[in-house]
């Protein structure tokens, strides 16, 4: 019956579910607190031009559109990042530099039917408002510490840099249009095609291995194989920054979960450095995702560097346990509801108490 269903792409969540995710929930927060970030909320509708004039590359189809009583097209929010970005340039003076900001909303965006992901997701996640990219280790930090605490899961944090593969387009000399779409093929991976495109393009024998192999250039050593196929020094340049950064993680203690990726290189039109996704066992997608958008608030009016990510706590659920909840039931008579009242305000500063009336003239408490 169509009355009682719901729109594809979304889902009910039952109260054992909705606890998991306050659990998580709660775990994460703590996390961003401890780093100094502050809660803040947007409201669900945007203007659709804050969109159409930000993102050049914007997939009006993905978006939820309709109209307000003065004509105005508007959309439910499909990320956080800009509607903070908006905040930050129309609520706050640059003496209040950097901003720091964390929330926990729902996200939406309308995706295909076969695409296997949901329409509707809570976004939990910061922003770092204000400090340039020598502050990304503190956010890849607090990434990695999120990962931590969300309990025994075995994590691994993804990095990648946008800005190595601006860097190769530029030192091979590529239009924009062939960056574009070999910036498609390397993100999908899709080896055969891309190497079928790299064949056509006017570069050098060393310059077309790097492109073709860009993909391959991922795992626990992706950073040497980079070094080994980088062309030009700019390139080494940019390898031996994160080879910097990978040591002073290791440092830090994290060790083993940390890798990288330079084959990750989606929404050139967004990301203007490095970029990263998390991952855990037995979720087969990225459960965090985020990196730097230096050239995103510039748009809306005020031209500050930003970095920041969100975990999408509804994939967590698939595999977060349950928290264990069991209330003591109070079985009362009908006619002494009022003193089953009274004994449950007490029974409650021990337990969570629900009232069941019953036939019986006694009253009793099941633990």
């Amino acid at each position: 019956m169509t009355q009682i269903q719901i729109p594809g792409g979304m889902r009910d969540l039952l109260a054992d579910e909705c606890l998991a995710k306050e659990n998580l929930r709660e775990k994460i927060s703590a996390v961003y607190a401890s780093y100094g970030y502050r809660p803040v909320e947007t409201p669900l509708i945007e203007f659709y031009s804050t969109y159409q004039n930000t993102f050049t590359s914007l997939k009006e189809e993905t978006l939820y559109k309709f109209v307000d009583e003065s004509g105005q097209i508007l959309t439910l929010r499909t990320d956080m990042t800009l509607p903070i970005a908006r905040v930050s340039v129309s609520r706050f003076s640059p003496d209040e530099v950097p901003l720091r900001f964390s929330y926990s909303s729902s996200v939406y965006k309308v995706r295909q039917s076969f695409a296997g992901k949901r329409n509707v997701v809570t976004d939990c996640g910061v922003e770092l408002i204000g400090l340039d990219s020598r502050c990304d280790l503190e956010v890849l930090c607090c990434a990695l510490d999120v990962m931590a605490a969300l309990g025994d899961y075995e994590y691994t944090l993804e990095i990648g840099s946008s800005e190595f593969f601006r860097t190769a387009i530029r030192a091979a000399g590529l239009s924009s249009r062939n960056a574009a779409v070999l910036a498609d093929l390397v993100d999908r991976k899709e080896m055969p095609a891309l190497k079928a495109f790299v064949s056509g393009l006017n570069l050098t024998v060393e310059q077309a291995d790097f492109f073709a192999n860009l993909p391959l250039l991922c795992g626990r050593r992706a950073l040497e194989k980079a070094m080994d196929v980088s062309f030009a020094e700019e390139l080494k340049k940019e390898v031996e920054s994160l080879i910097n950064l990978r040591a002073t993680l290791n440092e830090l203690g994290y060790e083993g979960r940390v890798t990288f990726d330079l084959g990750k290189v989606p929404h050139l039109d967004y990301y203007t450095g490095i970029i990263f996704e998390g991952y855990v066992q037995g979720i087969g997608t990225s459960v965090l995702s985020g990196g730097r958008y230096d050239s995103l608030l510039k748009k809306l009016g005020r031209d500050m560097p930003a970095i920041g990510f969100g975990v999408k706590l509804d994939y967590l659920l698939e595999t977060a346990k349950k928290p264990a909840f069991s209330p003591w039931k109070l079985y009362y008579p009908e006619n002494r509801q009022a003193e089953a009242m009274v004994k449950a305000r007490e029974l409650r500063k021990e337990a969570p108490v629900e009232m069941i009336p019953w036939q019986k003239d006694t009253m009793e408490v099941v633990k």
